[in-house]
């Protein structure tokens, strides 16, 4: 893994990412301490968030892509990307959502900038507020935004990356599991057979890193490489997170939840 700040974080910091030199990059106090004190205080204990539609034992503020499946929910999605977006904005207000703060940092470091994922002209959200409870497992898998799209829609990510910025986390459990295992989406399919969500546990041995994130921190991974996080034993990981697409070097950074 690769340790490093806010103001460290650079455009070859994200490339070791992308080529694979690492598993994952940390930017250890991401949220400065009298931002993080007032996020905690907004998002720690809120009962408002909903089920995720893909698994309600899942919590979420704001409606990621993946739970769409239809030409509908995806309507409603777009419909509903800036209301998303805005009420988060105001649950963080008067700091910065964290989400807008990755952007503009994505924005920065990049050769070409970084902006929202757009298809015909409509703005994806960007910026979910995920609860994952007391005793949860987020099982091993891996997130590929081609799961989601339709032939016919005009967006083509070549890479992934994910990162999560950790406004609260778990006494014991919680630790984000990252596997040396990339199955393409036909081997991924066949492995994870007739389960709703990821691989067995049992079928990917003992993961090649094991992060115990902390609270401010942001942590980039790769999300094609099989992951996982350990089930809390006390108390629900909050994150705020966003997808990271790359289509050609020359090109901007797309960014999405």
């Amino acid at each position: 893994m690769l340790d490093t700040t806010r103001q460290g974080f650079d455009r070859a910091s994200l490339t070791a990412l992308l080529n694979g030199d690492v598993h994952a990059v940390r930017l250890s106090g991401f949220v400065r301490p009298d931002a993080l004190e007032h996020l905690r205080k907004a998002f720690v204990g809120r009962q408002d968030h909903g089920p995720l539609a893909t698994d309600p034992q899942f919590r979420r503020i704001g409606h990621a892509f993946s739970e769409t499946s239809t030409d509908s929910g995806r309507a409603q999605y777009f419909e509903h990307a800036r209301d998303n977006i805005e009420r988060l904005r105001e649950i963080a207000a008067p700091y910065s959502y964290p989400a807008d703060d990755l952007r503009l940092l994505l924005d920065e470091i990049w050769p070409s900038g970084a902006s929202l994922l757009r298809q015909d002209g409509q703005a994806f959200f960007a910026g979910v507020a995920r609860y994952q409870l007391a005793g949860v497992d987020l099982e091993p898998h891996t997130d590929n935004v081609s799961r989601n799209l339709p032939a016919d829609f005009a967006v083509r990510i070549t890479r992934q990356l994910s990162v999560n910025v950790y406004l609260d986390v778990p006494d014991q459990g919680g630790e984000l599991e990252i596997w040396d295992d990339y199955p393409d989406e036909h081997e991924y399919r066949d492995r994870s057979g007739d389960r709703v969500y990821g691989i067995n546990r049992a079928q990917v041995g003992e993961p090649a890193l094991v992060i115990t994130p902390r609270v401010g921190d942001a942590i980039f991974i790769d999300p094609r490489r099989v992951h996982a996080v350990a089930p809390s034993q006390d108390r629900p990981r909050i994150t705020i997170g966003l997808f990271i697409g790359v289509s050609d070097p020359a090109a901007a950074l797309k960014v999405w939840s």
